[in-house]
């Protein structure tokens, strides 16, 4: 059957209520690539089976990144860097994160010069500081209290901002332009140019700021790097920034793995007897859980062949790692939370060139942020049942809209 023949499907399949339906988890083994239509129109590849996720984040003919056509200067609508070609002698795309080859193998070393995991690491004492207070804020407030406006937005928000070096009180801000650049319905909207182009304003702005008053934030640092003939711009500042503020705007993680906590009480019952096994939570939290059925669309380069089936150049795919996560050749018993796995090669922050540039600091705010739930308030339990907690459907990035907690 061809595809102009078969019914192509709407998706997501279901509204997503924190676990992926029964019938895509076996689609993982028996289907691992399927054709569907998602809410904003376009029909793309779905893209669940781990072998073949792993090929669409990690091979490069799996593009992010639209390719300008030949002869042009840049493609239509996409920012330009202050530098000019020679040979093309025309000004220079700018990189981003969502580019291929040695455009993105470029940006990711100059911004990885002030992004590396020591920096990281040293923020340690003042996301601790932050959880902290806010967890106090919640048992000042009283009982029940609310998991997701209380730490799990706040948390990440005020972290990002002290990481960049922008006012938390901005916050708001960049709340309503992550919420309009990550819709579902995003793709092509007049509403995502907008918020994309105050986004860019605010942090030109900030740039011009940091010029004059420099600190120990992401912004100066690369704003220091600005030297050479390989230079960051600030076309390519004002980008990276954006990524690092709407990766980290809510790292819904850190809900759905005290919700997987709850669900599995003999895991949770380990983890308050033995904190050592954080980190290893931490990983099978990010493998288990789900925080959407949705992940970015990449399109296809060239002729190709997926899990058995013909793809064609500009072919959109959408692999879903949530989904692959749950494959049981990889993870035996994928269904289990299992806080023993020796291995856990989970794709939650994707695979090769464009592995997430900020796991690491999303990894530190979950451990933080679930190990100082569970130490400071040890009765922690569900205010609500758990399959009545509201979920976000609205947007890629799911998440709960609330979470109702007792201690």
């Amino acid at each position: 059957m061809t595809i102009a023949e078969e019914k192509i499907r709407n998706y997501p399949f279901e509204p997503f209520r924190g676990d992926l339906p029964d019938e895509l988890l076996d689609m993982v083994r028996t289907q691992p690539v399927s054709r569907v239509r998602l809410p904003d129109g376009r029909v793309v590849w779905l893209v669940v089976g781990y072998d073949e996720a792993a090929t669409v984040l990690a091979d490069p003919r799996f593009t992010r990144h639209g390719r300008p056509e030949a002869g042009s200067c840049e493609q239509a609508g996409e920012p330009i860097a202050a530098r000019t070609d020679p040979a093309a002698g025309c000004p220079v795309r700018a990189r981003d994160l969502s580019m291929d080859g040695k455009p993105h193998t470029d940006l990711r070393r100059l911004a990885a010069r002030a992004f590396t995991a020591r920096r990281i690491e040293a923020y340690r004492p003042r996301v601790q500081a932050i959880t902290d207070r806010l967890i106090d804020d919640m048992v000042a407030t009283g009982q029940p209290a609310d998991l997701v406006s209380g730490l799990v937005v706040p948390l990440p928000a005020m972290v990002v901002c002290e990481v960049l070096g922008v006012p938390v009180a901005d916050r708001d801000k960049f709340a309503a332009w992550g919420n309009a650049l990550l819709a579902l319905t995003a793709h092509g909207m007049a509403d995502t140019a907008r918020a994309d182009a105050e986004l860019r304003e605010y942090l030109t702005e900030r740039l011009a700021e940091k010029r004059v008053n420099p600190g120990e934030d992401l912004l100066s640092s690369w704003i220091a790097a600005q030297t050479g003939s390989d230079e960051l711009t600030d076309t390519e500042i004002v980008g990276l920034a954006i990524a690092v503020l709407i990766g980290g705007r809510e790292i819904s993680s850190t809900s759905a793995g005290i919700r997987a906590l709850f669900q599995n009480p003999e895991a949770l019952a380990r983890l308050h007897a033995d904190p050592v096994l954080l980190p290893a939570a931490v990983e099978e939290i990010l493998r288990y859980t789900s925080v959407s059925p949705m992940f970015l669309v990449q399109t296809v380069t060239e002729e190709l062949e997926l899990g058995g089936v013909a793809m064609r150049a500009g072919d959109g795919v959408m692999a879903v790692p949530w989904a692959a996560n749950r494959h049981p050749a990889p993870f035996p018993e994928p269904a289990e939370f299992n806080l023993d796995r020796l291995q856990n090669p989970h794709l939650t922050f994707g695979l090769g060139p464009h592995f997430c540039l900020g796991a690491a600091l999303g990894r530190l705010q979950v451990e933080i942020a679930i190990g100082t739930l569970l130490r400071r308030l040890p009765n922690l339990a569900p205010a609500v049942p758990l399959d009545e907690l509201p979920w976000r459907d609205e947007r890629i990035n799911c998440g709960l809209a609330e979470f109702p907690v007792t201690w």
